[in-house]
């Protein structure tokens, strides 16, 4: 199994009841698919540096997991149809703690002046 980091950002109008809820909900999304949660951590309610559907806040939740890389793709069909959830990211993290792009994504497709970033636009930056 690999180390994943995934950050997502929900909705802002969530309270603190619905937040939990959503958070389960995606760390049973991980453990669905045969993978761990390794660590947890919220980063609570900040500011976009642009507006996401609308919104200009979001709650920020960081999340180290655990899983084969075959069933990223599953984990990402249910995040884009989670509605809380407005943007996440998953990236590789190396065994020396450093992490690898894998795949940036726009929940709702975006236009494309916000087009995600692949694996192949990061290659060309670099």
């Amino acid at each position: 199994m690999r180390k994943y980091e995934l950050t997502y950002i929900t909705k802002p109008d969530l309270d603190a009841g619905a937040l939990a809820a959503l958070i389960e909900r995606v760390s049973g999304f991980v453990t669905s698919e045969g993978g761990t949660i390794v660590k947890t951590s919220q980063w609570g309610l900040r500011q976009l540096s642009y507006p996401i559907r609308k919104h200009r806040e979001g709650y920020y939740v960081f999340s180290i997991v655990e899983l084969e890389a075959p069933t990223l793709a599953r984990l990402e069909q249910r995040l884009r149809l989670t509605e809380d959830v407005i943007r996440y990211l998953i990236v590789r993290a190396d065994e020396d703690g450093n992490t690898t792009n894998v795949e940036t994504t726009d929940v709702m497709g975006g236009a494309a002046d916000e087009a995600p970033a692949t694996m192949d636009a990061a290659t060309e930056a670099a």
